[in-house]
């Protein structure tokens, strides 16, 4: 009877130094949305098996079976799925379309830079969200192949331009909510414009709107392409093409880790509204904007409430009608060629 198994050439597990007990290893596990993690862990036993495979215990480095007691993890792997820890290396230029590991969420997960946004920081996507992190959080990418590292590891590589210590910055993005990314999953820069490198390069410094820390006010669109409301934010830097890098300043991270980021285009972009001075009291059909999910949405006062201070709002882009106090409105101004103007009398919602 034939057997199935590992070729005769390979080499033996018992004499792979890396799987011995007490040998720190990366274990291979793919989460929830099917990606390829690499987690730290210690390889503690070898476990017996009916078949060829070769099963090992481990117990991971930063894996919490119980975060009260502190008691890790403990699980059992094939010797397939387990890879030596690769030795630390100084960081490395990066470029966008690079195949790298990032470390999130106690793991190294396995994917592609989307954008660069400066020598210290770059976009990577895991999954449906796109993650801002520092060049010290990233390696390159290599399989572990045969008992050696493809591609193989230049352990003579000097230290780069990142010869500091960095602080680790990472921040969660909602894929919808960001803007350059193309139909086919890349994230890539609109190329819209003249076509001409040259010229665009050299037109850039003139045709920028804004600058980098200004203070601004961008638009929220929704799955149609309409606007529903301006959000303030900061710019982070401009890029090519008119378009812009810009954190929020109400909306935060899902994992509540600092404001969202992402890329825009000067279209969706506008300078805060003049501080006109409010009046005493809003007056029926006055147009207005409305502080509503941290942002204000164009609207309506069909209702003076008898106590003057608050009013009812038909907000323009969802229909609803809402009670919003006085400090929570502003006069409405249409922001047209670049110029602050009052909405034409009479025009209602």
């Amino acid at each position: 009877m034939s057997h199935k198994g590992k070729a005769i050439d390979a080499p033996a597990t018992e004499d792979l130094e890396y799987l011995q007990p007490g040998s720190v290893v990366e274990v291979s596990h793919e989460n929830n949305d099917c990606l390829r993690v690499w987690y730290t862990a210690t390889i503690i036993e070898r476990r017996a098996t009916s078949t060829k495979d070769e099963r090992y215990v481990v117990q991971f480095t930063d894996i919490y079976q119980d975060t009260n007691s502190g008691t890790k993890l403990f699980l059992e792997f094939n010797s397939v799925d387990i890879r030596p820890l690769p030795p630390p290396l100084p960081p490395r230029n990066f470029k966008a379309g690079d195949i790298v590991e990032a470390y999130y969420q106690n793991g190294w997960y396995e994917g592609e830079i989307t954008l660069m946004l400066d020598n210290y920081n770059c976009m990577f996507r895991i999954s449906s969200r796109f993650l801002l992190f520092g060049v010290n959080q990233l390696r390159h990418h290599r399989t572990w192949f045969n008992g050696d590292w493809i591609p193989p590891l230049n352990l003579n590589v000097t230290k780069s331009i990142w010869d500091e210590d960095l602080t680790d910055r990472m921040m969660e993005i909602d894929s919808n909510q960001l803007e350059w990314e193309t139909d086919s999953g890349s994230a890539e820069t609109s190329t819209a414009g003249t076509g001409n490198i040259l010229e665009e390069s050299d037109q850039k410094t003139k045709e920028e709107e804004f600058s980098e820390g200004e203070r601004v006010e961008v638009a929220n669109i929704d799955e149609d392409g309409f606007n529903q409301a301006w959000l303030a934010a900061t710019i982070v830097k401009p890029v090519e093409n008119n378009r812009y890098i810009i954190r929020y300043e109400t909306l935060r991270t899902g994992n509540d880790t600092g404001f969202l980021v992402k890329e825009m285009d000067s279209l969706h972009i506008r300078p805060p509204p003049p501080d006109i001075p409010v009046p005493h009291q809003f007056k029926m059909f006055d147009n207005v904007d409305a502080l509503y999910k941290g942002g204000w949405w164009k609207g309506i006062i069909t209702r003076v409430l008898p106590r003057g201070s608050r009013y009812k709002v038909h907000l323009d882009n969802n229909g609803k009608v809402m009670e919003f106090k006085h400090s929570d409105l502003r006069l409405h101004l249409d922001w047209i060629d670049r110029k602050w103007t009052k909405p034409s009398p009479g025009v209602h919602l």
